[in-house]
């Protein structure tokens, strides 16, 4: 008796044992084959199933089947009796299938047969309707209205991406034509179309129906057109783009550059800081902002583009910051870092520049003045020229004559010219002068330089460059009109570019150009003198890669401009004669000499903070 209690006893053990293990088992088999629409990762990847739910087949129990060449309509008999299902085929099914299928569920093997045969279905009251994918004459839809509220991107993008991405595929259980309009004035989807059709698209609202970002940076020490334009150029074109021309909402576009290629860049723009809409430079514009450059999705081949909120970079000027609209978050947190990392103070230098302009001239006169007087001949050497006594001159015959004035109304005598009547007089004069002058000219201008900015010191005054006159004929006479051209660049003008080394040097771009006036060439007309040209005289360098270690002083010097004349006067013949010739000679000799020297002195200004040469790493 208790041998047998024992027996039943281990039995019902046994047998509660297997149906527990059954049910974990069907349970687990349920639940790794029921239908996912949505597979999300921990990398943001998402995955949508694009076909329609078959989960209406309750039966989950793996089947074997392999048949050859079966008529398609009697094997998806079949699988509805499996099911339990009633099935009604359309007239356009047709075909024939092979099968070799071992456990596997009946909802995967009615859902393969209906996509390799191209067909299509929907439930309706328990009943599988089955036509051919795309047939006209059937609507898979069946034309329920649905509507689906969008709150923030397009519904008009997000029908056409659902039309012609989606729908257009003809996936089984979805409807194979456009079935998805839009209501404007509501911004809402309205989709006719199946509880698949209806499934599938509120996914793709709930995916993408998003509130786009907007992300501002602070730009402290570049300004933010700069900025703007090298995250442009130097972190978008990794996904295809490239810098073009000029454009944006506020400076005006003008066009960037577009592409067939997913993620072009387009539109950049400069900080031209014009007025966008009308009024002229006079406009009064606050917080006025720019589009630098916004990332165009195109998509390649027949699929369309989702076409929704485009990552856009802009800038505004008056308020120092730079706005980044949509982007993942690692896009904007590479910006982020972009910013920090390049948004540096840049080193500043105080230089101090003297040009000096050393002038010496000096000259040496010696002059020999005779005058012969008689009542026959007169003669005077004046050290340049050799000549008759002006009011005594030679008479071959007669003994004088009055000269008078005839160009006014009345006549006025000038002067009488006779004949020497005193006696013969011999003088002998002489006149020796020695000169010497030294003269300093100084500019000494004081100027802050950045690093990698020019910088330009100007210390000119204006002058007659040329002169254009213009004689005008009227009743009474001639008008003279002039025209004086002025210019401003006499004088000292120096181009510095500088490079401000973390070590304590300073490596310059030197370009100093010195004008002086060398001389102004006069003319004469009707109304009286004028300058009718000057001319200059430069002198000019071009130095490269200058290195001054700072608080030292570097001297350029050398350029010396020397000028040396001796002019010679003598009596014709009489100061040929060797020995007391001397006496009827005249020299003079003139000397100039000039030499521009250029100082420089530069002093860093010390400034730890966020200087460039931090050694930070992207």
């Amino acid at each position: 008796m208790g041998n047998n209690f024992s027996k039943k006893f281990i039995a019902s053990l046994m047998l509660t044992m297997f149906v527990g293990s059954n049910i974990l088992l069907t349970s687990a088999a349920m639940e790794n084959e029921r239908p996912k629409l949505r597979n999300s990762s921990e990398n943001g990847e998402y995955s949508l199933q694009l076909k329609g739910d078959v989960s209406y087949i309750k039966t989950k129990t793996p089947i074997s089947i392999s048949l050859r060449d079966s008529d398609v309509k009697q094997v998806l008999r079949m699988f509805a009796d499996k099911a339990g299902m009633n099935i009604v085929f359309h007239k356009s099914v047709d075909g024939e299938v092979t099968l070799d299928l071992v456990d596997v569920p009946l909802d995967k093997a009615f859902d393969m047969v209906l996509g390799i045969t191209g067909l299509n279905y929907v439930v309706e009251d328990g009943t599988i309707i089955i036509a051919k994918a795309g047939d006209k004459e059937f609507n898979m839809g069946k034309q329920d209205m649905t509507l689906i509220p969008v709150k923030y991107v397009s519904a008009s993008t997000l029908a056409e991406f659902l039309n012609k991405n989606i729908y257009a595929m003809q996936k089984p259980g979805l409807s194979g034509s456009d079935i998805v309009t839009v209501n404007p004035s509501t911004n809402e989807l309205i989709v006719f179309g199946s509880k698949n059709d209806v499934a599938i698209a509120k996914k793709i609202v709930d995916k993408f129906d998003r509130k786009p970002q907007t992300t501002t940076f602070k730009v402290n020490h570049t300004t933010p057109a700069e900025m703007a334009t090298m995250i442009c150029d130097m972190l978008l074109p990794s996904t295809g783009g490239s810098s073009g021309g000029d454009g944006g909402s506020g400076g005006g576009d003008k066009g960037g550059a577009t592409g067939g290629a997913a993620g072009i860049v387009t539109g950049f723009a400069a900080d031209s800081g014009g007025s966008s809409g009308g009024g002229g430079s006079s406009a009064i514009t606050l917080n006025e902002g720019t589009v630098a450059c916004t990332q165009e999705g195109k998509a390649g081949g027949s699929m369309a583009s989702l076409g929704l909120q485009n990552l856009t970079v802009a800038y505004y000027s008056q308020l120092g910051t730079i706005s980044v609209v949509g982007g993942s978050e690692q896009q904007i947190e590479m910006i982020r870092d972009f910013i920090s990392h390049t948004d540096k103070k840049q080193p500043q230098a105080y230089l101090e520049v003297a040009v000096i302009e050393l002038n010496e001239s000096g000259s040496k006169t010696l002059q020999n003045n005779w005058t012969f007087l008689s009542k026959t001949f007169s003669a005077s050497f004046d050290g340049e020229s050799t000549k008759t006594d002006p009011l005594h001159p030679i008479f071959f015959k007669g003994s004088g004559y009055e000269v008078w004035d005839m160009s006014s109304e009345e006549p006025k005598l000038i002067n009488t010219l006779t004949k020497f009547n005193g006696p013969m007089t011999i003088s002998y004069a002489i006149n020796y002068l020695v000169r010497n002058a030294k003269g300093r000219v100084v500019s000494n201008p004081k100027i802050l330089i950045t690093n990698g900015e020019e910088a330009t010191i100007e210390v000119t005054k204006d002058y007659i460059e040329s002169t254009e006159s213009e004689m005008t004929a009227y009743t009474g006479g001639t008008m003279v009109t002039r025209t004086y051209n002025i210019e401003s660049d006499a004088g000292i003008t120096m181009t510095l570019s500088a490079f401000i080394s973390p070590d304590g040097y300073v490596t310059l771009n030197i370009k100093p150009e010195y004008k002086t006036i060398l001389e102004q060439v006069p003319a004469q007309d009707s109304a009286g003198t004028y300058v009718a040209a000057t001319l200059l005289s430069n002198r000019n360098l071009d130095l490269k890669n200058i290195r001054i270690k700072d608080g030292e002083t570097l001297v350029i010097a050398g350029l010396i401009n020397e000028e040396e004349q001796k002019t010679i006067g003598k009596v014709p013949v009489l100061g040929d004669i060797p020995g007391i010739g001397a006496l009827f000679r005249s020299t003079t000799s003139t000397k100039a000499k000039n030499e521009m020297v250029i100082m420089l002195t530069p002093k860093i200004i010390t400034d730890t903070e966020d200087a460039v040469g931090n050694t930070d790493t992207l």
